[in-house]
């Protein structure tokens, strides 16, 4: 009778324990027991090459940043755009420095312009009216032409060194069929708020064609390189 008994009790206490772990909600509080983090985690997305996908970013948390304009040296007196420099060249003398930069630009620009150059011997100075053709360049092997520069080379000449200074650039546009080109200087292009980018890519192509020029300068203003016949 007591064996009876006991398994009856014992009966009873297994439904009792069964049916306590098939109600959650009598553990749980009432409350589902999922993690609740879960439900609010979107499941990771990945392209086709597997790598992860940053998921799109709200509209107003993304901040434009300001275009940045190119940087050039403006004159603190005359508040122009001036590039300058200063070359040593101890053995060169001053008469041969005036010579190579005339000779220069007898070659580089129209040696047949009665205003190329404006000579002040007596303070070693010699300026020059260059001209440049101007392009818009859409990559490394185009490009479009959109006119002429225009500028001051001016040259100071001392024994065994020389400075060089290019100022007053002007953009002259392609003459239209009907009226004349429009001209800007480069100041005018720096400094306005309207067509930024349009007015920055022009200075930002006269940069690269202006630095190519100095850079030709520089080398024919050199001593040229004598070879020793016996040295060979």
């Amino acid at each position: 009778m007591k064996k009876v008994i006991l398994l009856f009790v014992f009966s009873v206490m297994s439904v009792v324990g069964f049916a306590q772990i098939q109600n959650p909600e009598e553990t749980s509080g009432g409350y589902d027991t999922e993690n609740p983090d879960s439900a609010q985690q979107e499941e990771q997305q990945y392209d086709e090459n597997g790598n992860p996908i940053e998921p799109a970013q709200d509209s107003e948390s993304v901040v434009a940043k300001p275009y940045e304009r190119i940087v050039l040296n403006i004159d603190s007196v005359t508040n122009l755009i001036t590039y300058l420099g200063v070359v040593e060249q101890e053995e060169t003398g001053s008469d041969s420095l005036y010579v190579r930069a005339k000779r220069w630009a007898e070659a580089r620009f129209d040696k047949n312009v009665k205003t190329l150059f404006e000579i002040d011997k007596k303070n070693q100075k010699l300026v020059i009216n260059g001209v440049i053709n101007a392009y818009n360049y859409n990559s490394k092997y185009t490009k479009r032409p959109i006119g002429k520069h225009q500028f001051k080379i001016t040259v100071w000449i001392k024994e065994g060194r020389y400075k060089y200074q290019i100022s007053n650039l002007v953009h002259e546009g392609i003459k239209p069929n009907n009226g004349n080109a429009i001209r800007n200087y480069f100041e005018f292009y720096y400094t306005s708020p309207k067509s930024v980018k349009v007015y920055d890519k022009i200075l930002r192509d006269a940069d690269m064609d202006i630095k190519k020029l100095i850079e030709d300068f520089v080398k024919h203003m050199k001593d040229p390189i004598i070879v020793d016949e016996e040295d060979w």
